[in-house]
């Protein structure tokens, strides 16, 4: 039976593939493929990695080999392209989720500074609204005009630091936050 003569196919050392059998009677001579054979099965195997029976019989005909070595050769090749194929994708996915691991973490950095200035701000919002009650409250009607203008003027200095610390951001030298004007 031919499935008997031709057990398993093995790489050997990268020298090329061994066949144990009954190939010249002798069922512990091992037959290894010729270079020349090998790199033929190979630029078959780009070309088509699964072969008709046609295919099989007059490639192994022009090989001087058995159609069942052919197949086993074929067969072995695809497990193996296919494991390297998987080790490939596998380094893809890796690579992409570390990148967006990293990416991610940034992005959980980022969200703590910006915390903590939304509350620093916050902080300076109520106490500025407690100043401006309590002077209302306390101050004449001068004092009281005195205070607004005084407020407004403040108000425009401001808005032209968040105009020259966004002109700054827009030139991509800095980042929003870097700028931002915080009265401490």
């Amino acid at each position: 039976m031919e499935s008997e003569d031709f057990i398993s196919a093995i790489e050997d050392g990268g020298e090329g593939f061994v066949f144990k059998g009954n190939c010249s009677g002798n069922k512990d001579k091992k037959k290894r493929f010729s270079e020349e054979q090998i790199k033929s099965l190979e630029t078959m195997f780009e070309t088509q990695t699964k072969l008709e029976p046609r295919q099989k019989l007059q490639l192994a005909r022009e090989l001087g080999l058995q159609p069942r070595q052919v197949a086993i050769w074929f067969q072995n090749k695809r497990a193996r392209w296919k494991s390297k194929q998987l080790e490939r994708e596998y380094s893809s996915l890796r690579s992409d989720y570390d990148q967006l691991l990293s990416s991610f973490e940034a992005l959980q950095r980022e969200k703590q500074i910006l915390a903590k200035q939304l509350q620093k701000l916050a902080e300076l919002i109520g106490k500025q609204k407690e100043g401006n009650e309590s002077e209302l409250k306390n101050g004449s009607k001068e004092d009281k005009m005195e205070k607004k203008v005084s407020f407004f003027s403040q108000e425009e200095e401001e808005e032209e630091e968040e105009e020259e610390a966004m002109a700054v951001v827009n030139s991509g030298e800095q980042e929003w936050w870097e700028c931002w004007p915080l009265n401490e």
